[in-house]
């Protein structure tokens, strides 16, 4: 109960950074809304959700800039007014920042890439291995096409009749390894293939592999660009299924965007370990703006 009333507080500040982000918002305000001193609001705030107040009110600001230079045709210190700043030149410096690139060119480019959206609350804590991490921060983002030198197979995912994934996987990615072992600078991707074949109608395609040198024996895929949303996993890979199923149930339909077929993305780290807690992987699902 008590930790229940500590995320109840969380949630209603953060609703209160939703509702007025281009307003001037200050860690002692939001403090004395939470019931908190200054301090223990601060620490509270990080551990819940691991960031800090200031740093998450700016990437919020920032994302919702680069929305609009993509979407309006503002000005940009038009854009930078709306979203909270107090001038254009301090916009410009903290957009440079965050995005490695100035508004004018993210505008001219015309791809949303890095966007925050807002924390959400993981309504059930055993969804994440972290437990001190309660909420769950999705990025926007496009991807270049890409090709991947790797083994594939046919698999029944979790919403089939007879899921096989939990065994088949981890043997393609046994074989893949065995194969790189002498690759350095490896980086390691899962890609599920979810376009409908009518010679497997209960499966998926899916590719173990890793980005740059092909090795003897090894087929390759060109993935298109596709603009995805990037859903964090922590922890045993047990985890993915729980984090997707919070994202296509609680995430996605309050979101201006609906998911597409295509090709879904596993990234991991080189020294990803599947039973280990500490462990982290992005999953990145295909999206388009409603």
């Amino acid at each position: 109960m008590a930790q229940q009333n500590r995320l109840t507080r969380i949630e209603k500040v953060l609703d209160y950074i939703h509702d007025n982000l281009d307003e001037p918002i200050n860690v002692t305000n939001l403090a004395e809304r939470s019931c908190w001193s200054r301090w223990q609001f601060q620490r509270v705030f990080g551990e819940a959700t691991g960031l800090t107040v200031a740093q998450y009110i700016r990437e919020l600001r920032l994302s919702k800039a680069a929305e609009l230079l993509l979407s309006s045709t503002s000005r940009q210190v038009d854009v930078a007014m709306q979203c909270g700043f107090d001038s254009e030149i301090s916009f410009s410096r903290a957009f440079k920042q965050m995005f490695h690139c100035t508004p004018r060119s993210y505008r001219q480019r015309g791809k949303r890439q890095g966007l925050r959206t807002p924390l959400h609350y993981r309504t059930n804590n055993a969804l994440s291995a972290d437990k001190s991490k309660a909420f769950t921060q999705i990025r926007i983002e496009n991807h270049d096409s890409l090709c991947l030198y790797g083994t594939h197979d046919w698999i029944r995912g979790p919403f089939s009749s007879a899921p096989d994934f939990l065994e088949r996987v981890p043997k393609l990615w046994n074989s893949v390894e065995k194969q790189a072992a002498a690759i350095k600078d490896k980086k390691p991707i899962g890609i599920i293939d979810t376009h409908y074949d009518a010679q497997h109608p209960e499966q998926m395609c899916y590719w173990a592999g890793y980005l740059g040198e092909r090795l003897e024996g090894q087929e390759s895929i060109v993935i298109p660009a596709q603009e995805y949303a990037v859903i964090p996993v922590h922890g045993k890979v047990s985890e993915v299924e729980k984090a997707v199923g919070w994202f296509l149930h609680c995430w996605l339909p309050e979101s201006n965007y609906y998911s597409v077929s295509g090709y879904e993305l596993e990234k991991y780290d080189v020294n990803y370990d599947p039973n280990s807690t500490q462990s982290y992987m992005e999953y990145w699902l295909p999206i388009q703006p409603r």
